[in-house]
């Protein structure tokens, strides 16, 4: 049986030093850090795009973060078999090409709050592509919450997205960043099982380090020249966007998960959005429009509509006396004095941290 400790005191009995926050709080603010990365990555790559074309750029970003998650990535490899080589390969393959790709050519076209929106629609594909694929069901009110966020897409990407500057680009580059937000979704769901197995870090990086290979061969897209030229300001939006967001929220996101649960943390990912609109307007000037504003209405409501499900009551066979008691006199007999105590929110906590670990 796990013990309960009187609040505010620590599983030795001691109490914290005062003045210092309780160790709960760690959690939640390594999670919001990492939510604040991610929601400033379109932001940055907004802002990069402007000065670097796309695939330089992830080339640059991707290899940076794949030498750094190197050493997380190694466990993985050595406890990786042969017939999980394929679904590791295909995740990498989803995260860094199917999503950092057109997310980043999209950029180039529509502002990085309209976009930062549009990325909150992932939960909806995963739910989607989880029923489609998995056999997985969901209610009445998750395909409710899915059709409001697609009218928020709609509201976003549609005729009134259109009568703004870039027309038929605004609409290519939306059209993108959805693919890429639908290629993140199977992504998760492809990680999932490496994510249980490995653990989700090591699982992760895995899937950076592989991801980013084939990017390698588009190296010779660098230009010296055009590199030298690049301002402070460049460099330190690639830097953020290889270390800060890629490494730093990946690391961040994981051990906040890990410590504070999957299902506490994971409200966190609604500010996402919101961080992004803001640091659009605060930091590149954007200016919000009543289409933008609804739609990311729409949207948000949607997504909670969709993620927030009633708990369910766990059944299982029934359990006779005369049969505890002879499990009972079996385990004497073995000398087993005492079995280590699983909880059923540890298994759904093990089962959920790679839902969303490797968001880049």
């Amino acid at each position: 049986m796990t013990e309960v400790s009187e609040p505010g005191t620590r599983r030795d009995g001691s109490r914290p030093a005062a003045g210092r926050a309780p160790a709960r709080s760690w959690p939640m603010s390594g999670g919001l850090a990492a939510v604040v990365l991610w929601g400033l990555a379109p932001v940055a790559t907004r802002a990069a795009v402007a000065h670097l074309p796309a695939l330089p750029l992830l080339v640059l970003r991707l290899t940076a973060a794949a030498l750094v998650l190197l050493p997380w990535a190694m466990p993985a490899f050595r406890q990786l078999r042969l017939r999980s080589l394929g679904r590791l390969i295909a995740a990498g393959l989803l995260g860094l090409i199917g999503y950092n790709l057109p997310v980043t050519l999209g950029l180039q076209w529509i502002p990085a709050a309209r976009a930062g929106l549009l990325l909150a629609t992932e939960p909806i594909w995963v739910m989607i592509l989880a029923t489609a694929f998995l056999g997985e069901r969901s209610g009445l009110r998750a395909w409710l919450g899915s059709a409001a966020a697609v009218a928020g897409v709609a509201a976003l990407a549609g005729p009134a997205a259109l009568t703004g500057a870039g027309g038929a680009r605004a609409l290519a580059g939306a059209g993108l960043v959805l693919a890429g937000t639908l290629a993140f979704a199977a992504y998760t769901i492809v990680l999932r099982p490496l994510s249980q197995n490995l653990g989700a870090i090591p699982a992760t990086a895995a899937s950076v380090v592989v991801g980013a290979v084939p990017y390698l061969a588009f190296a010779g897209t660098l230009s010296m020249p055009r590199l030298a030229h690049l301002g402070a300001p460049v460099w330190g939006e690639l830097a953020f966007l290889a270390l800060g967001s890629t490494v730093a929220g990946m690391l961040l996101w994981n051990r906040a998960v890990l410590s504070g649960g999957t299902t506490r943390v994971s409200l966190l990912l609604y500010l996402e959005p919101l961080v992004s609109v803001a640091g659009a307007v605060a930091l590149l000037g954007e200016h919000l429009t009543l289409a933008s504003i609804g739609g990311g209405v729409l949207i948000l409501a949607g997504v909670a509509a969709s993620s927030i499900t009633r708990p369910r009551r766990l059944q299982g066979p029934e359990v006779r006396w005369e049969d505890a008691a002879c499990a009972g006199r079996a385990l004497r007999r073995l000398r087993i004095r005492r079995l280590p105590s699983i909880t059923v929110t540890g298994l759904r906590e093990a089962g959920e941290i790679g839902d969303a670990s490797g968001r880049e």
